[in-house]
């Protein structure tokens, strides 16, 4: 059980750094200064991240299991 929870551990990871660096500048560039410097809008994207890679996680895992 723990290299799969290992390994979805770092496919989550890897999808994060991948959605971050694709969507960053986007979205920074498609909000005001004032507004990026609220909290409020850090947090809204740093949730998306996290929900946009906890899918991709998933996507790829199952993609893995039938694979393997």
């Amino acid at each position: 059980m723990k290299p799969i929870f290992l390994t979805v551990i770092l496919i989550f990871l890897i999808n994060m750094y991948i959605v971050y660096k694709y969507s960053y500048n986007y979205y920074r560039k498609n909000t005001k200064e004032k507004m990026w410097k609220l909290w409020g809008m850090k947090t809204v994207y740093w949730e998306g991240v996290v929900i946009v890679s906890s899918g991709l996680t998933v996507i790829v895992s199952i993609l893995l299991k039938l694979i393997f």
